[in-house]
């Protein structure tokens, strides 16, 4: 049964990159690689979510399945959204801070590096440990730091749109970490197929649906003449 949710997400990623490369001929002031930034994540999550419908990319650790394919789609597929939350609070900025591009996506890849050696961890301490040092890192310090206080220096209509993102990612990257803790790799509430399909439902909704959204009120922003791009 989980590999109809897994082919399900195939297919909404591929047809909702295309649509960002068609809306990309038409990119209404913003940058074309704010589009392909958006289709490359969808692609690459496409992939492995492919893989793992085929029954590949998991192994068993003690008494649980460990479906690392999830690991390999979040390690790069996370610094880009990182990334493209950077590009949104910074558009109108001469200065696109560079310095919070690296730390965003430097900081994503341990948040990863420690779900997966947390999951393959057999001591139920070590995992919760590991695992809510690696979430910390982004969430808590980087995002509603100083990159909030820099997106704070555009119009202010883009200001807002920037919180608005910045508020649904974090909740989607809060609401991995719940459902992590809940299901087989941590308090066991969950089982194997409720797990993956509601991380098939949280990688829609961060892909697909979170994109969308940004994507699509810039472009509604740039209808309305409130897009400034420095």
């Amino acid at each position: 049964m989980s590999q109809g949710w897994l082919w399900s997400f195939v297919v909404l990623a591929v047809g909702t990159a295309l649509w960002f490369a068609r809306w990309s001929r038409e990119p209404k002031g913003l940058p074309v690689t704010a589009y392909l930034l958006a289709a490359a994540i969808l692609i690459w999550s496409a992939i492995w979510h492919a893989v793992m419908a085929l029954g590949g990319a998991h192994t068993k650790v003690g008494d649980h399945d460990v479906h690392w394919g999830h690991y390999a789609d979040w390690i790069v597929t996370a610094p880009l959204l990182g990334y493209s939350l950077v590009l949104t609070g910074t558009y109108a900025l001469a200065s696109k801070r560079l310095d919070l591009v690296a730390v965003l996506t430097v900081a994503s890849v341990p948040m990863i590096v420690c779900g997966t050696l947390a999951d393959l961890a057999h001591e139920p301490t070590t995992r919760y440990t590991v695992y809510g040092v690696g979430v910390g890192v982004v969430n808590l310090v980087v995002i509603w730091g100083p990159l909030r206080m820099t997106a704070a220096r555009q119009p202010a209509p883009m200001a807002a749109h920037f919180i608005l993102v910045a508020r649904l990612l974090t909740a989607l990257w809060l609401g991995f970490t719940l459902v992590w803790l809940l299901g087989p790799s941590g308090l066991g509430i969950l089982d194997e197929l409720t797990t993956t399909v509601v991380f098939v439902v949280l990688s829609a909704l961060m892909k697909v649906a979170w994109s969308a959204v940004d994507l699509g009120r810039l472009r509604l922003l740039a209808d309305r003449d409130q897009l400034l791009v420095a």
